[in-house]
């Protein structure tokens, strides 16, 4: 049986090194870019990480590192809301739905989404037509509640022999 020859190790010049190192970098800005495009298109960090081949926690890192990156990621979520409150607007006013009766064409009915109408007002005109409520707690009449330790008087607990202990809250 014939020996065949192995193959020589691959030793690359300084040339080849650079070369490597230039493609990497090329590499890397192609899936910052595809990153960023896809991120325009969902503002979904974990599907365009994963459409770009990388981690999200790379995806992280490239924002924390690059000023520059960071600001395109700003700008490519705001272009993907952008594109879902288009869409909310359109489902908010109305589309038309065709109807069908037996197969046939009757014609069509206009359909509306009220909540995304009301969240589009809130979000628009916050001052006009955010929810309102607020909570106030006091003491009785109005004063304000006592600091300190809250007592609750629960009969039959042994506590009746205690009455008349200072701090001891005595049932009326």
């Amino acid at each position: 049986m014939a020996k065949t020859p192995t193959k020589a190790r691959n030793t690359a010049p300084a040339a080849t090194t650079a070369t490597r190192s230039r493609a990497r970098r090329v590499t890397l800005a192609k899936r910052k870019q595809l990153f960023l495009s896809e991120l325009a298109n969902r503002a979904n960090v974990s599907a365009s990480a994963a459409a770009a081949g990388v981690d999200r926690a790379t995806a992280y890192r490239w924002r924390d590192a690059d000023p520059v990156f960071a600001a395109a990621w700003d700008s490519a979520v705001d272009v993907a809301v952008d594109s879902l409150e288009a869409e909310a607007w359109r489902r908010a006013t109305g589309w038309s739905e065709p109807v069908y009766q037996k197969g046939e064409y009757m014609g069509e009915i206009p359909r509306y989404s009220d909540q995304l109408m009301i969240t589009l007002l809130k979000g628009h005109r916050p001052e006009r037509y955010k929810d309102r409520s607020s909570t106030e707690l006091s003491g009785p009449g109005g004063a304000p509640l006592a600091q300190g330790l809250v007592q609750i008087y629960l009969p039959g607990n042994g506590r009746d022999e205690l009455e008349g202990t200072a701090g001891e809250a005595v049932p009326s």
